[in-house]
């Protein structure tokens, strides 16, 4: 896991600054394009639009009530194209609407399997296109603050590594 510093926190008078979670494996693209996710079970038809798209997963504009961690099935046309790909997913995130800045109400989907050709069109698909514009403040990161200002065995002078 990676992280960012924020150095707009860290007060004049402080020496540090507070490291915040990089928490996405990928970035995510602001792309509206057709889709249809279903739930494994029953087959409910969940969405048929993302709201955002990202090699790892989508935001479906959804209303529909899922458990949090419910498989799905999911077809989705690839941004500027018409090639449509298929994957399996899990529900990861339930949108209510009501934080400031929610988009309404939404699925988070997580991609579990996806063939590796369709992975590639899909990643293919979404460079250039523009990154999300940040709902929420990334969390902070306090156990990794800490951790980077504690000193390391190998640079204090205390420690000998005889």
């Amino acid at each position: 896991m990676g992280l960012d510093v924020d150095l707009d926190l860290a007060s004049v008078d402080a020496d540090f600054a507070i490291l915040r979670a990089a928490e996405r494996r990928s970035l995510r693209r602001a792309v509206r394009t057709e889709c249809e996710v279903v739930a494994e079970e029953g087959f409910r038809l969940l969405g048929t639009w993302t709201l955002d798209l990202s090699a790892d997963g989508l935001l479906l504009d959804s209303g529909a009530p899922v458990v949090i961690g419910e498989p799905v099935l999911l077809s989705l046309r690839v941004p500027r194209g018409t090639t449509w790909i298929d994957a399996e997913g899990r529900v990861a995130r339930a949108i209510v609407g009501q934080r400031l800045g929610d988009c309404g109400t939404a699925l988070g989907i997580r991609f579990e399997r996806m063939d590796g050709i369709d992975r590639a069109i899909l990643e293919a698909s979404l460079l250039g296109l523009p990154p999300t514009f940040p709902r929420r403040h990334m969390r902070m990161d306090y156990a990794a603050t800490v951790g980077a200002l504690l000193p390391t065995p190998w640079s204090d002078p205390r420690r000998s590594s005889v």
